[in-house]
């Protein structure tokens, strides 16, 4: 069998279809993923075939802006500011890749517009993923969809925030996006945001259901898969050897980092986790992501790394603070520590909400981030034995969990019903 996987974003966004790519690589199919030049060498890694979507440059350039970090405008910019104005040029690329790969089944991301559309138009099944739980709008699930909303909402507001959901995005996005089909040669469409997100044979939900479990009102095709496992990879050049002996030669560090997009605009929040530490006299590990974000004349029991693979340092740390990227979040809670999450944008709001639901995390409000508030926030998770408890438990259960592989087991029969269908 061969597969496309196509797919655009951060590494939040790229690394999960690189682990169902490799999923589907060791049950002995060929997958060639197309995304972002920035990830070909991990592609390369994973044993998929690689081809280019975009400009490594632009995504670059739109990790850096501001505005794609802003709680109330995040989303827009990265629709307004990066999607639509390379639509045009990623389905040209998209359709051609998928005319010369013949693949058996595409499987796509929800924000990789226009893949739907071309794989109905060349007759190709294809597999929509989500990474948020958010993307299925449900009227039963408590998600927070707005950075205001409340933790606890009720379920009249949910069914209500649905119906409008669909209406605010069809009058914000609809006109915009056909515009793009009918340059591309599609007709119009009604409902374009909604129907990408949900409308395929096959709708998987790559979280377990743990974190959010199935909801009455989601996709006929919808299948819930797990969490799936992939840490990129970046050269050894002499720090590998002293993160660990750092790690492991002392009490467990509490781990800081802001994933690869919060990073950009980290602001103060790598000197006030060092002297969040220095209150609660703990070990830090400072997650950078570039050596311009690193304090300087960092304490004894505190140090400063660009990267590390989570999968490696996370279990080894006491508790984690981080931004609540869905990908951060997966890797928190595999790792069986408590957090504290700080959100920024996006769906980090809700995951922070699930996180602290599941008695695992606490939440602090990035405007109240400072040395004395974040030391309480990890004195509420580090002095509590039932956080404590509960991150271990819910970490041995998705230790155990294979989301990728689950996944690559649902698009084995997709692409067989693909098969009968075209007889």
């Amino acid at each position: 069998m061969k597969v496309l996987i196509t797919t655009v974003g951060s590494a939040g966004d790229v690394n999960p279809f690189i682990a169902v790519g490799a999923a589907l690589v060791a049950r002995g199919h060929d997958v060639v993923l197309l995304t972002n030049a920035s990830f070909e060498q991990a592609a390369v890694e994973a044993g998929l075939s690689f081809r280019e979507l975009g400009d490594r440059y632009a995504l670059d350039e739109i990790a850096q802006s501001p505005d794609v970090m802003d709680k109330r405008k995040g989303s827009t910019t990265l629709l307004n500011d990066f999607l639509l104005p390379r639509l045009p040029g990623m389905i040209e690329t998209i359709e051609r890749v998928v005319v010369d790969e013949t693949p058996d089944v595409v499987f796509t991301h929800n924000i990789c517009l226009g893949t739907r559309w071309v794989c109905l138009r060349q007759n190709v099944p294809c597999a929509l993923a989500a990474l948020s739980p958010l993307v299925w709008f449900s009227g039963y699930d408590p998600g927070l969809l707005l950075w205001w909303e409340p933790q606890y909402l009720p379920r009249p507001y949910l069914h209500i925030r649905r119906f409008l959901t669909k209406r605010v995005l069809r009058y914000a996005t609809d006109a915009k996006l056909n515009k793009v089909r009918l340059g591309c040669g599609f007709a119009r469409e009604r409902d374009l945001m909604w129907r990408d997100a949900i409308e395929s044979p096959l709708v998987l939900g790559l979280w377990p259901a743990s974190f959010r479990p199935s909801m009455p009102d989601d996709p006929p095709g919808a299948k819930i898969c797990g969490f799936v496992w992939h840490d990129r990879r970046q050269q050894a050049e002499g720090w590998e050897e002293d993160l660990m002996r750092f790690m492991r030669d002392g009490s467990p560090p509490i781990v800081f980092t802001l994933g690869t997009s919060a990073v950009h605009v980290a602001g103060d929040f790598y000197r006030h986790a060092v002297e969040a530490c220095r209150l609660l006299g703990r070990r830090g590990l400072l997650l950078t992501g570039n050596e311009g974000n690193a304090p300087t004349d960092l304490p004894e029991g505190v140090q400063a790394f660009n990267y590390a693979p989570y999968s490696e340092v996370l279990p080894l740390s006491c508790a984690v603070v981080h931004h609540g990227g869905v990908g951060t979040t997966a890797q928190a809670m595999r790792a069986g520590v408590p957090t504290v999450i700080i959100p920024f944008s996006h769906d980090q709001f809700d995951n922070a909400a699930r996180t602290r639901r599941l008695g695992v995390s606490a939440t602090l409000q990035r405007q109240r981030v400072a040395p004395l508030t974040l030391a309480a926030a990890l004195r509420k998770v580090l002095d509590d034995p039932n956080a404590i408890e509960n991150a271990a438990r819910i970490g041995k259960v998705l230790q155990a969990e294979d989301g990728g592989a689950v996944a690559a087991e649902a698009l084995e029969r997709l692409a067989k019903r693909g098969a009968v269908q075209k007889q």
